[in-house]
């Protein structure tokens, strides 16, 4: 009889196990949130370490003329960098979605490149240290978003350019505006958030396909950092996040129709 019983409880507690491992995890978005914005952090930290030098480097020969920047344009870069390192110090807080202080850091942070960012606008500083000026605004901005502070104006360079968020031109597509494209438009598919988060970001397909889950869409973005928006979604496998391809398809002003990809 006791044994009987014994078997009957093992059965009835395997059945639990199997019970409990079935029912999904609740997904935590405050752990998700906070994880977010500690990568955020990580990723201005890797961006900014030679920013300071760059923009002070360039500001030194033509085509710049530092005589015409702000007191308070030059001091910017270097203001960024030490105001960082208080970010990645302040984002171990427990509290960081509510934590007072690391929102004020981060509003002091964009406030000391308001100015910068206007001269880098202003004037033709070389395009790898705009590059990195962008991903470095788009960051902080993201950081903006969470905090629900001002942003940095997203400004172009100097005579616009090609494309892209920083107008830096699209690649082999880049004079053609609608119909077919010859030879394709080759890039990263990724999602369009991490898209705008930097290179950093285009190969990680585990957050690209859980932002897509999301409801996030795909898009195509080339090296240079221009995004492409793809009509028809179904044509993207999850297999393919995070890889290089090149689409085949219409073209119409920065929207693909895809019909295939290699």
């Amino acid at each position: 009889m006791l044994v009987r019983h014994w078997r009957i409880a093992v059965v009835v507690a395997g059945v639990l196990i199997a019970g409990l491992r079935a029912v999904p995890q609740e997904f935590d978005r405050e752990k998700s949130a906070r994880d977010y914005v500690q990568f955020l952090v990580v990723q201005l930290e890797q961006w900014v370490n030679e920013f300071p030098q760059q923009f002070y480097a360039a500001s030194m020969k033509p085509p710049v003329d530092a005589g015409k920047m702000s007191e308070a344009a030059k001091a910017g870069p270097a203001e960024l960098a030490e105001s960082i390192k208080k970010l990645a110090a302040l984002s171990t807080a427990p509290d960081l979605l509510t934590n007072a202080a690391f929102r004020a850091q981060v509003e002091k942070t964009i406030a000391a490149m308001k100015e910068t960012n206007q001269a880098l606008s202003a004037q033709r500083f070389p395009m790898p240290l705009w590059n990195s000026w962008d991903q470095l605004r788009a960051t902080l901005n993201n950081l903006a978003r969470v905090y629900h502070v001002e942003m940095l104006a997203a400004l172009e360079p100097p005579g616009g350019g090609g494309g892209g968020r920083g107008g830096r031109g699209g690649g082999a597509a880049a004079a053609a505006k609608t119909g077919p494209v010859a030879g394709g438009i080759a890039g990263y598919l990724v999602d369009l958030s991490c898209a705008k988060r930097g290179k950093g970001m285009w190969t990680n397909a585990e957050c690209i396909a859980r932002c897509i889950r999301d409801g996030d869409k795909a898009v195509l973005v080339t090296d240079e950092g221009k995004i492409y928006q793809i009509s028809n979604q179904d044509k993207i496998a999850p297999e393919s996040y995070g890889q290089v391809v090149t689409l085949l398809g219409k073209l119409d002003g920065e929207t693909i129709t895809v019909e295939s990809l290699k």
